[in-house]
């Protein structure tokens, strides 16, 4: 168990979900081995993430170092911490690219542009604008937020209607900038005329390493 929590909690006791003191002998075994087990893998989990957080301040210092350092060979001094850049590798198998993309928070003028929108789209029965439109206006399953890219392909076609027209100006009040997000992408291949493949850094999008091979019996001396 965390060593934190073990000095808040008496010896031989356990913290059940409503917060009383359970002594470990009436708690059975499966259940304590899974709160053992829960305890461990959460730990791995955050410090992974601390490991990742380090990474990505060693990525932005190291990007922006060497930016800055190309930048005065040109008889300029620059921070190297902002805009977009890629990086290849001399033969031209590895790359790193540093993106910024802007965060932008989709106000509640939203709901008036999906309002008239919605208008138009009774009126006109068109199976293809309304799965335009449903998947503009899909909320992501676990956050809940709209997605800002959709909305904006969706205020750029142009339909002579003044509801649609004042839709389009609801979503571009909506969209509100509330600062910029700096993320990286790592890419190999095997020869320079191949595509490149992007290592994915999203724990979901990685495929498991192979087990380790079971260590041979030996006998007993």
């Amino acid at each position: 168990m965390n060593a934190q929590i073990l000095s808040q909690i008496p010896a031989g006791y356990r913290k059940d979900s409503r917060g009383r003191l359970v002594p470990e002998e009436i708690i059975p075994a499966h259940e304590l081995q899974r709160d053992d087990l829960v305890r461990e893998l959460v730990g791995r989990c955050e410090r992974a993430n601390g490991e990742m957080a380090r990474l990505k301040r060693a990525l932005l210092d190291d990007v922006a170092a060497h930016v800055s350092l190309v930048a005065e060979r040109y008889n300029t001094r620059i921070s190297g911490a902002d805009g977009d850049v890629s990086l290849m590798s001399y033969d031209g198998l590895l790359k790193i690219e540093r993106v910024t993309a802007d965060r932008v928070l989709v106000g509640e003028q939203i709901q008036a542009a999906e309002a008239l929108i919605r208008q138009i789209l009774d009126e006109i029965f068109e199976p293809t604008a309304k799965a335009i439109v449903d998947r503009a206006f899909r909320r992501h399953r676990k956050t809940g937020e709209l997605s800002a890219a959709r909305l904006v392909d969706l205020s750029s076609v142009e339909i002579d209607d003044e509801r649609w027209r004042q839709a389009v100006k609801a979503i571009r009040d909506a969209m509100q900038s509330v600062g910029t997000v700096v993320y990286f992408r790592a890419y190999r291949r095997d020869d320079p005329l191949q595509p490149w493949r992007q290592v994915p850094l999203d724990f979901s999008a990685l495929a498991p390493a192979e087990p380790h091979p079971a260590e041979p019996h030996k006998e007993a001396a």
